[in-house]
C-alpha cells in the first residue's frame, strides 16, 4: 500500500521535472564547453581552411574565439567540470523525486535542495567569466574582421549583444535553480516527504 497522492506531491513531481531538464541540458551544455576549452579543439580551429571570404571569416572568428579563451581557459574548464558534476547531482536528486527507489524522501529533499544551490552558485560564477570571455571575443574579433569583410549581421559581435545574452543564459539557469531549492526548502514540500516517509509501502 503506498500513500495517497497529494497536490503538493503532484506539484514537486513537475518541478522535479523542470529541474532535470534545466540541469541535464546546463550539465551537457557544461562539459561541451569544457571540451571546446581543450587543447585538441584549439588545434583544431588553428587548422580551418581559407581562401575563400567565408572560409577566411570563419577562420578569423575561430582565433578571435581562440583568443579570447586563453587567460582563463584551463581555470574555466575546471569550473565547468565540477558545474558538470554538481548538475548531475541535482539532476540524479530530482530524478529521485519521481522514482525514489526506496530511499528516504526527506533525504533525497534534501540532496536536491544542496546540490541545486552549489549549482546556482557555480553557474553565476561561470557566468560572470562567460561575461568576461564574451567581451573579449567581441573586441578580438572586431580587430581581426575589418569593416568591410564583417558578416551582414556584424551586431551579434558587438559587445552589448555578445554580455547581454551570457547574463541572460546565466540568469535563466541559476535563477531557476535557485527558486527549485528554495520549493524544496519549502514547509509543505517538508510535510509532503516526511509524510510519504511514514506512510506504509
Amino acid at each position: 500500500m503506498t500513500a495517497p497522492r497529494s497536490p503538493v506531491g503532484s506539484q514537486a513531481r513537475a518541478v522535479a521535472i523542470v529541474c532535470m531538464l534545466v540541469a541535464g541540458i546546463s550539465g551537457a551544455a557544461s562539459v561541451s564547453e569544457a571540451f571546446a576549452l581543450s587543447d585538441r579543439w584549439t588545434r583544431s580551429a588553428e587548422s580551418l581552411p581559407r581562401g575563400t571570404p567565408t572560409a577566411d571569416l570563419i577562420a578569423r572568428l575561430a582565433e578571435a574565439n581562440t583568443r579570447a579563451m586563453q587567460p582563463d581557459r584551463h581555470a574555466r574548464a575546471a569550473l565547468l567540470l565540477v558545474l558538470a558534476v554538481s548538475l548531475f547531482f541535482t539532476f540524479v536528486s530530482a530524478g529521485r523525486v519521481l522514482r525514489p527507489a526506496g530511499l528516504p524522501r526527506e533525504g533525497i529533499r534534501r540532496l536536491l535542495c544542496g546540490a541545486a544551490v552549489v549549482s546556482a552558485v557555480l553557474r553565476t560564477i561561470d557566468g560572470a567569466a562567460d561575461a568576461a570571455f564574451a567581451l573579449r571575443f567581441a573586441r578580438i574579433a572586431s580587430q581581426l574582421l575589418p569593416s568591410g569583410e564583417r558578416p551582414a549581421a556584424d551586431w551579434v559581435l558587438a559587445p552589448t549583444f555578445t554580455v547581454g545574452m551570457s547574463v541572460f543564459r546565466t540568469v535563466l539557469v541559476a535563477a531557476t535553480l535557485a527558486i527549485i531549492a528554495q520549493y524544496f526548502r519549502s514547509a509543505r514540500v517538508k510535510a509532503w516527504a516526511a509524510l510519504q516517509d511514514e506512510a506504509p509501502h
